[in-house]
């Protein structure tokens, strides 16, 4: 039975769990969604995912889902400019997350760019994102808040002090600015035990770990095996 669209699911507060994609291979991406994943992070601002990549990725997950469905991706681009995210719509992609959002005027910028074409979801990761939400969330076709969590910590200047209590509170502000004009919100950590944390606070869209660390894990615990 096919499942209602992302977007769909997004608004509705539904629990969606992805991972972040640096790899940008297609096989990468395929074995990924096949473990059951809500979505993908495919990621074009620390990792290999421009519009080429990411078409292949797309086409070969498509490919993949034929008869299920394709499980959805975002795209983060390398750059709020408008015209790095006119190309990026163009890929098909669910939706982009747009990196370095401090501004009302910047979120209607991007909206404007997409121009309808996916999600747009925007990160708030530094001070100014932080002071300025209220009325980045009030902006018509802004879909979702993502929080980055270490552009926020540095600009905060306690750079991945997560436990800081500077940065709890900046992301407490953060969720209950959302949460009060129900934007959806999200959230990258490197661990279950750490994305679990946020949850209660309405986090709904969850990245969490990457292709990179995830590879390692796997070899590291096969050798741990073989050793023991």
């Amino acid at each position: 039975m096919a499942r209602p669209p992302f977007h769909d699911r997004l608004r509705a507060g539904e629990r969606l769990l992805g991972t972040l994609v640096q790899i940008p291979r297609p096989e990468v991406a395929v074995r990924l969604a096949g473990q059951g994943f809500d979505w993908l992070f495919l990621d074009g601002e620390h990792g290999g995912f421009g519009p080429a990549e990411t078409s292949r990725t797309l086409a070969a997950l498509a490919r993949a889902g034929a008869g299920t469905g394709a499980v959805p991706c975002l795209l983060r681009v390398p750059s709020p400019e408008p015209e790095v995210l006119i190309d990026a719509a163009s890929c098909g992609a669910a939706g982009l997350i747009v990196p370095h959002v401090d501004t009302a005027t910047q979120a209607e910028a991007a909206v404007r760019a997409v121009r309808g074409r996916g999600l747009v979801v925007v990160q708030a990761e530094s001070r100014e994102a932080l002071a300025n939400i209220q009325a980045i969330v009030q902006v018509a076709g802004v879909d979702a808040v993502f929080v980055g969590p270490y552009d926020l910590s540095a600009s905060l200047g306690i750079a991945e002090q997560f436990d800081h209590p500077a940065f709890l509170e900046a992301v407490a502000t953060l969720a209950r600015t959302c949460r009060e004009a129900r934007m959806p919100l999200g959230i990258f950590r490197m661990t279950a035990a750490e994305i679990r944390t946020h949850e209660a606070a309405g986090f709904t869209l969850l990245a969490t770990g990457l292709d990179g660390t995830l590879l390692e894990a796997g070899a590291r615990a096969l050798l741990a095996e073989l050793r023991s």
